[in-house]
């Protein structure tokens, strides 16, 4: 929302007389409290009609999106791509590349970075892992001392936060720790929260003696460590490498290259206001911990959605009234998904086996994985056109409005949907976004099939495809008769 000032400054840049403006710049109070006014009247204004346009269930706005996304402390980290990397050895003696190596991709000079030490014999050629992710160090001094002091984390121009460490500068380094919303973080802990706000700036807080965490003191020093990286990585286009510093006249004779086949973990960007929408439709309630009736859809969700086309995770009440009842269903959860990468399928589930049992040490072993069955939803649109209109043009604009929207691969069709696609919303999307249904003369009706007949299950991944979905078009009562209507 724009503050005052900002309308101060918008007002004084549409100055176009030459003797008004000078008169604002010597401070005329004629023309300073006209000015002033104007902007203290347009910031209530703003005011007002930020209140009146709050969305508190639905939100849809871009605004209202980042904003919970603040509230709930969703992060804009990315996950840095892994790949395996070839080392060459040509020369005549054997060589090692320490943990740390930096290379760059010819594809397009990004770094990566190796994960282990690997020490390659002459004429041999090793594997390695390596993480396209860079390592930097800032060092942060505080200019005053108080309760839950906050400052900016800076990141490099283009890139991503894939990982952020917090550690003083004493003659023994502590290591403070992240603690999402001060959860479970104890007076006097060394810890800190990593905080966001609309604009996904990355921002570090510190404690307060007295209630969590620690209060900084003036001038003391703190490093910190961050992981940057590009997101996602063409990863087909990965070919040849090279070696950012040779230090020996053996290493000039390596040659490094991406092993074929060889990805370990895909890359992927922060969460989009795309994505963040689907979460903003949780309860505030969910977060990294442990919450009631065991529901880590929404934790899953929020570390795994840009890596997956579907994701499901449910527990044994739900596991019962859709499957029956198992005695070897208690005290587990059960997991159901599709990695975008078909690759890295068995990372992800065991990714998210961990991701569980860290929030809550009872799952730990005890989620299962079932999998993911494809179910084409049927949808029928019935409606009648004007004779303006071209039958067989809007039924073509029909099935890609809602294929893309709910087809496969699609935010909206990344979850479990009990009870079908939300009708409501397609005809919202239908009367807004097809032309020929905007008129007084044009109507449509939109049915689905009969889920009582046949529930949805978790593992079902359920979407529209231009098979499954049925359009029935006709012409309306009246054709032959006036085209105009008023």
């Amino acid at each position: 929302m724009l503050k005052q000032a900002d309308f101060v400054n918008r007002l004084v840049s549409t100055l176009d007389d030459a003797e008004i403006a000078e008169r604002y710049q010597a401070g005329d109070p004629l023309v300073v409290q006209q000015i002033q006014g104007y902007a203290a009247y347009l910031a209530l204004l703003a005011q007002e009609i930020d209140v009146a346009t709050i969305e508190p269930f639905i939100k849809t706005r871009d605004r209202s999106i980042l904003a919970d996304a603040t509230n709930k402390g969703i992060l804009p980290v990315a996950t840095p791509c892994q790949h395996t990397l070839e080392v060459i050895n040509n020369a005549a003696n054997s060589i090692t590349l320490s943990q740390g190596r930096v290379i760059e991709d010819s594809q397009g000079g990004r770094p990566w970075r190796l994960m282990t030490s690997v020490t390659v014999a002459a004429g041999q050629t090793g594997d390695v892992l390596v993480e396209q992710s860079e390592l930097r160090e800032v060092t942060y001094s505080v200019p005053l001392s108080e309760p839950f002091h906050r400052t900016p984390v800076l990141l490099s121009e283009g890139l991503f936060l894939a990982g952020l460490n917090v550690r003083d500068t004493e003659s023994t380094p502590n290591t403070y720790r992240h603690a999402p919303r001060w959860m479970n973080a104890a007076p006097l802990e060394y810890a800190v929260t990593i905080t966001t706000d609309s604009l996904r700036r990355v921002i570090v807080e510190f404690g307060d003696d007295a209630r969590v965490g620690r209060t900084v003191q003036t001038a003391q020093n703190f490093v910190f460590q961050l992981i940057e990286c590009y997101g996602a990585v063409d990863t087909p286009r990965l070919k040849d490498a090279a070696l950012v510093d040779v230090l020996t006249i053996d290493e000039q004779r390596v040659r490094v290259r991406f092993k074929q086949g060889g990805l370990v973990r895909a890359g992927a960007d922060p969460l989009s206001v795309a994505q963040l929408r689907l979460l903003a439709s949780y309860p505030a309630l969910y977060d990294e911990n442990a919450v009631f009736l065991g529901n880590f859809d929404y934790l899953a969700r929020q570390k795994f959605m840009t890596r997956t086309d579907y994701l499901a995770v449910w527990n044994e009440t739900v596991q019962e009234r859709a499957y029956g009842v198992d005695i070897s269903d208690i005290n587990r959860l059960h997991l159901a998904t599709v990695a975008k990468n078909p690759a890295e399928q068995a990372t992800i589930q065991t990714d998210i086996q961990q991701l569980i049992s860290r929030a809550d040490s009872l799952y730990d072993g005890r989620v299962k994985v079932r999998a993911v069955v494809e179910r084409p939803y049927q949808l029928i649109v019935t409606g009648r056109l004007a004779a303006v209109h071209d039958i067989d043009t809007v039924a073509a604009q029909i099935r890609g409005l809602l294929t893309g929207k709910y087809g496969k691969g699609t935010i909206a069709a990344s979850r479990w949907m009990p009870d079908g696609i939300n009708s409501q919303e397609i005809s919202t999307l239908l009367r807004t976004s097809i032309q020929a249904f905007q008129d007084r003369i044009s109507d449509f009706v939109v049915s689905s099939e009969n889920l009582a007949l046949n529930p949805v299950k978790p593992h079902e991944w359920l979407y529209l495809t231009n098979g499954s979905i049925s359009v029935v078009l006709t012409r309306t009562a009246d054709t032959g008769g006036s085209l105009w209507t008023l």
